[in-house]
């Protein structure tokens, strides 16, 4: 329960936080730049994006991944030692 607790949740906090990186990028671009301009800026800058937040963005799903696993192994013990002393 644990693991997969923490890998589901490792997994959609990493989704997310990529995906609100390449939005934000996405938005960034076509803000403040020309339409061709935006295309180009956007395509050279997505790689580099994800070299740079995807050490981040695994590291901080992982710890979260944890946080919620651990959370759910404790609510699922206290659960059980309820309902074997009722």
């Amino acid at each position: 329960m644990f693991e997969k607790t923490a890998i589901r949740t490792a997994h959609t906090l990493y989704a997310l936080a990529i995906g609100a990186g390449v939005i934000w990028l996405a938005w960034l671009c076509l803000m403040h730049l020309p339409w061709w301009a935006a295309i180009a800026a956007f395509c050279l800058g997505l790689p580099l994006l994800a070299m740079a937040a995807a050490p981040i963005a695994a590291g901080g799903a992982l710890l979260g991944g944890l946080v919620m696993g651990l959370l759910a192994l404790i609510s699922c013990a206290i659960a059980r030692r309820v309902r074997a002393g009722g």
